[in-house]
């Protein structure tokens, strides 16, 4: 009989593929569902991409629906070096130092494959992306959580780490700004990391997602490469799924350390033929083009966020503004089990899909994560639909009463 493999044996299910599960079934009874479960993005890309992607269709006289390269076109890993010179004055070389990725999820897990073994530690700053955690899981790598915490503006407390961790562990996760708690980066704090990962020898994975969505118009994103200037010791992911809305395109990329680079072009050499030439064209000119759309994409989200918060504010909930990103990191009621059972009441109660903060790892638990993926109006309606339901900051009623 097949059986499945044991790296099978300690992975739960994918924390957003329950959110999707359970919003379709609703879907199914015909429920007016209002979906802020996934991050993902209500808005069409730029016109300018649209048409570069037709525009690769099209064209004849270029090779664009044959096999791709596994390490991507020349030119899109030029005009990624080149965005990252104008966005963050780091130099790159594009041929050894960038690997355009299927998404950003993809090379995160096969950077993972290339440098972790069974058994190896891993600091796992949590809450977080939940594709770190699965991730993780699979390659049976020895997690030790750092957790991120309100009270540290959700960064990570280095000094808290016990240095026995610190020493023994191959890689620290960051990301900046935060999923799913909307935390920002310092300077200090980068320049504070970076020392502490020299003194424990402990390599940096950054990941940057969501950096063109600045919802306080005074913070500006930061590269993690901008502090370790000789890629000693860090890979960034960066994705145009947030930035830029095509996060159905699947594309996005992996710079920084050379030799780790070079490892994580060994396995993707050996498991897939790249992006689609044609999105890799589009992707270029999302890069190339005019960003005014990353911030008019931003002021969507701030205005959103600002209607969602009056509104739970107005339930009891005391939520902290989140600076950047498009999320709001919510605390479930008091007295509720866990996010798991507080996000099924809220379903079905309301027909209001968010994300169990547990599945973002283990600090994640007593949250939900929503994502302002719906617009002013819906996000309102959503708020009703609390308020109505008898849900609280102080509780919620018991089935049958609300």
């Amino acid at each position: 009989m097949l059986r499945a493999s044991q790296r099978l044996d300690n992975l739960a299910p994918y924390a957003l593929a329950k959110v999707f599960a359970a919003r379709d079934a609703k879907l199914a009874e015909g429920v007016d569902v209002i979906d802020l479960g996934v991050g993902n993005p209500d808005m069409r890309p730029a016109q300018h991409i649209i048409d570069a992607l037709k525009a690769a269709l099209d064209d004849v006289k270029k090779p664009n629906h044959r096999y791709p390269s596994f390490n991507g076109l020349p030119e899109f890993r030029q005009e990624i070096a080149a965005w990252y010179d104008r966005r963050f004055g780091v130099k790159l070389n594009p041929d050894t130092e960038v690997m355009p990725l299927v998404g950003s999820k993809e090379g995160i897990a096969k950077f993972f494959l290339a440098h972790l073994n069974p058994g190896d530690p891993i600091l796992l700053t949590t809450p977080c992306y939940p594709a770190y955690v699965g991730i993780s899981a699979l390659v049976q790598a020895d997690v030790i959580d750092v957790p991120l915490s309100r009270a540290n503006e959700y960064r990570p407390d280095l000094e808290a780490i016990p240095a026995a961790a610190a020493d023994r562990a191959h890689l620290i996760t960051i990301n900046f700004p935060g999923n799913p708690t909307g935390g920002t980066e310092t300077p200090e704090f980068y320049d504070q990391l970076l020392a502490w990962a020299r003194k424990h020898d402990t390599f940096v994975v950054s990941d940057i997602a969501y950096c063109d969505l600045p919802l306080d118009p005074t913070y500006q994103s930061h590269s993690f490469l901008q502090f370790d200037k000789n890629k000693e010791r860090t890979v960034e992911y960066h994705s145009f799924s947030k930035s830029y809305s095509m996060q159905g395109w699947r594309v996005g990329f992996c710079v920084g350390n050379a030799d780790a680079i070079g490892r994580l072009a060994k396995i993707k050499a050996n498991m897939d033929f790249g992006i689609f030439t044609a999105i890799q064209r589009g992707a270029m000119a999302a890069l190339s083009g005019p960003q005014d759309y990353c911030a008019e994409v931003a002021a969507t989200y701030r205005r959103r966020r600002d209607v969602f918060l009056e509104g739970v504010r107005k339930l009891g909930f005391e939520v902290p503004t989140p600076r950047a990103g498009m999320y709001v990191w919510l605390p479930i009621p008091k007295g509720a089990a866990n996010s798991i059972d507080f996000t099924a009441d809220l379903l079905n109660r309301t027909g209001v899909v968010v994300s169990p903060g547990s599945g973002f790892g283990k600090s994640g638990e007593g949250y939900v994560r929503v994502a302002l993926c719906d617009t002013e109006e819906r996000l309102a309606v959503a708020i009703k639909r609390m308020a109505d339901a008898g849900i609280r900051a102080e509780g919620v009623p018991a089935a049958g009463r609300a």
